[in-house]
């Protein structure tokens, strides 16, 4: 009877370890997923002005895309100046795993003038219909950023039936023009259409 006792004892014990082990052992999961499978940070050592071989070097060591789509061209010299034209040109890479962003046409976007870096940018895009599924993807990223960028300001867009939301990360609270940014935003760029599309982007590097 002792033995008996004692099995169902450690029986009912074993269950509630177990219990606690699904409860709080996948909350602790879906945690880490924010912040250990998000590899889209790395990204964030690319800098303005970074040359283009450069540029190119650091993402074939530490991210895994392929490149999709190649535009280049021609803008006038800057105003005032008597130089030659612009070249300007956009690589479109869409990554080979999606573990962060979780829409569609996820695409992973460089924008150099005469070879310089000046912008950098991941992106996705959900259909209207799907709402929740784009704030909760937009919580995440929100939360893999915050881990590093400490300080945090509300931003939004608005003008010609376009909207935006989201935040600027910075890693100082002071700030000026040199301060490094990271942007997090969800965009309805046709707020009239309910059939449309929200993007949502995470944006650096951006001059």
């Amino acid at each position: 009877m002792h033995d008996l006792k004692s099995y169902q004892k450690t029986k009912n014990m074993n269950k509630l370890t177990l219990l606690c082990f699904l409860i709080f052992g996948n909350s602790m999961f879906l945690s880490a997923q924010d912040t250990l499978t998000c590899q889209f940070e790395k990204l964030f050592n690319i800098k303005a002005g970074m040359t283009k071989p450069d540029v190119l070097s650091y993402i074939g060591d530490n991210y895994k895309a392929t490149l999709v789509n190649t535009e280049v061209t021609k803008l006038p010299a800057y105003k005032g100046s008597k130089g030659d034209s612009i070249v300007k040109e956009i690589l479109s890479y869409k990554p080979d795993q999606q573990t962060c962003f979780n829409g569609r046409n996820t695409l992973f976007q460089l924008e150099f003038a005469d070879n310089k870096l000046y912008k950098a940018y991941l992106s996705t895009m959900y259909p209207k219909s799907q709402y929740q599924e784009m704030i909760t993807n937009y919580k995440s990223l929100r939360n893999v950023i915050k881990t590093d960028w400490a300080y945090e300001k509300e931003i939004k867009i608005s003008g010609d039936k376009m909207v935006g939301f989201g935040y600027d990360y910075t890693k100082t609270k002071s700030t000026n023009k040199k301060t490094e940014k990271v942007s997090l935003m969800y965009i309805d760029s046709r707020s009239d259409d309910p059939t449309g599309n929200y993007l949502l982007e995470v944006l650096w590097a951006n001059l």
